[in-house]
């Protein structure tokens, strides 16, 4: 018996199980302090397992991109619908920037272009869905027709929406509100109310779409 198919009697299921371990490492240490070979530790196979069943480390860290997206997805298709689209759109953000501060390493992966195949069509499925609610949200709150993943066309308003909430995540994993006032940490109420209010200064309830 070969070792990757001793890995894989020992484990049953040897990609979910070096995905889980590749999620807890970044989860800890950040994309930075990933290797193939501490996933394959932490997983307890052999070295080789990894590059075996993912073709390298874009494979694996791929593979992880999509799950952390479906879990994004699970959380923002959970919010409340309020039927104010000012409203939800604001709802959707919040949820997405809440749910950076709450795993910035794994966000961080989902960000970087260069780690991940952003062509591999799970890829793809599974990042268009997990931002479906905030799409149709941010669709109906400008007028426009919600983004289709067979045509993907670039969009104005989708891109504004998201470089709002892509923005503010990135300055709350990062610490950036400290530079413009005093504050606990990032992940405190009073960030959530930060954010509250400059979601609702972007995104009013009054805004009218112009022809």
């Amino acid at each position: 018996m070969s070792s990757s198919e001793r890995d894989k009697y020992h484990h049953g299921d040897l990609k979910t199980a070096l995905i889980k371990a590749a999620e807890n490492i970044i989860r800890e240490e950040g994309v930075e302090g990933f290797t193939l070979r501490k996933a394959a530790k932490f997983a307890g196979v052999s070295p080789g397992a990894p590059s075996h069943h993912f073709n390298g480390t874009k494979g694996l860290l791929t593979a992880v991109a999509i799950r952390v997206f479906k879990r994004l997805g699970a959380e923002l298709n959970a919010l409340p619908l309020s039927g104010r689209a000012a409203q939800d759109l604001r709802t959707q953000a919040l949820g997405y920037v809440t749910f950076a501060a709450n795993n910035p390493g794994l966000f961080r992966l989902i960000c970087r272009v260069d780690l991940i195949d952003f062509k591999d069509p799970e890829f793809i499925q599974a990042s268009f869905q997990a931002l479906t609610q905030y799409a149709d949200a941010a669709a109906a709150y400008f007028g426009q027709e919600p983004p289709d993943l067979h045509k993907r066309a670039f969009r104005p308003h989708m891109a504004s929406a998201m470089a709002t909430a892509h923005g503010l995540a990135h300055m709350v994993i990062e610490g950036r509100p400290a530079l413009l006032l005093e504050t606990p940490d990032p992940a405190s109420t009073f960030i959530e109310t930060l954010l509250s209010a400059v979601l609702l200064a972007t995104w009013p309830d009054q805004y009218v779409q112009q022809a």
